[in-house]
Order: structure tokens, then sequence, then C-alpha cells
């Protein structure tokens, strides 16, 4: 005869179910890849994009890998916040960086030129906080320094954004699923 409340027979049984729920409810990384790809595409949105004018009461979905029904994700609210913190990156430290970017975009080693580029800037003492962690830092970065190559060379767009894309995925991708994805992590 069960005289508790709980559902479970034993503490080891609750604990279990929790883990298995945590377990169902956290991302993938084929979701965590969507959500990235998601985020860089409204970064690189012009204004008369879809994305750059929807309001985020508009009903708006976006289809999306199996799994991806968070109604947590936003990649306009994660954009925003990363645009805000990208523009207060030093311009002296990122311009170096973009030379070099610029010299491998005419020899096709971008993705190489975009992880050094993104690799100075976040070697540099100023974005250097302890109190954040260091792939937040290398989060915020990359997209510094992929908004201002964009928007110092636009013919670069779509090389710009799959480097980005591929660095992200790669150098904080499965710390990004670890947190619940992206709208689990404080930029």
């Amino acid at each position: 005869m069960n005289t508790g409340s709980s559902r479970y027979s034993s503490p080891s049984a609750a604990a279990r179910s929790v883990r298995c729920e945590a377990a169902a409810m956290a991302p993938n990384a084929d979701l965590v890849e969507w959500q990235t790809s998601q985020i860089i595409k409204y970064l690189f949105a012009g204004d008369d994009d879809d994305l750059t004018n929807r309001r985020l009461d508009a009903g708006l979905e976006v289809d999306g890998p199996p799994g991806s029904d968070d109604e947590h994700f936003d990649p306009v609210i994660i954009g925003d916040k990363l645009r805000s913190v990208a523009d207060s990156f030093n311009d002296d430290v990122i311009k170096a960086a973009v030379k070099d970017m610029m010299q491998a975009a005419a020899q096709e080693a971008i993705e190489a030129a975009f992880t050094n580029g993104v690799e100075a800037i976040f070697q540099s003492q100023v974005y250097q906080k302890a109190e954040v962690a260091s792939e937040v830092q290398l989060i915020r970065a990359s997209v510094a320094f992929g908004l201002y190559v964009w928007k110092s060379s636009p013919e670069l767009k779509n090389k710009v954004q799959s480097a980005m894309n591929a660095f992200l995925n790669s150098r904080v991708g499965p710390w990004l699923t670890q947190q619940g994805g992206w709208d689990r992590v404080s930029i």
C-alpha cells in the first residue's frame, strides 16, 4: 500500500524520471546548429528581409528540425542582444583582423581567416572578463568580427555567414547543446 503522495515508489525512480524529462527537453546538436543558422541569418538580414521586420507578436512560425518546437527560442531577440554586444567592441582590434581576413578571402581561405580574426579579438585583454564564460566571449567576438567584416565588405556576406556558422558550430556548438540551446545562454 502506497501511503505517500509521490507517484514514485522510490527516490531513485523519481531521480531517473527527472533525468529522463531533462534529457527529453535538452536540444541535440542538430537543433543547436539550426538555431545558430537562424541567428546568423537574422544578423545578416537586410532592412527589407522578413526577419528584421517582424514583430514578436506577429505569429510567425519558422520550420526547423524535429524537436525545434521550443517556444522560448527567438533568433531576433538573441540576435539583437548579440548586435548590441558587438557594437561595443574595439574597432582597432577588429580592423587589424579584417585586413587579414580580406587577404585570405582573396585566397579562398576564409574559414581559417575568420577563426584567426575571432581568436585575435578574443585574446585582446579588453574582452576577457572572468565573470563571463569563455564560450560566450567567443560568441561575442565572432559576432562583432563577422558583422564588422560584412559592413566593411558587403560582397563577402555569404562567405562570412558560412564561416561564422562553421566557427560557432565547431567551437561553441557542443557547449550550447549542454546549456540547453541558444535561448538558455545569457549573452
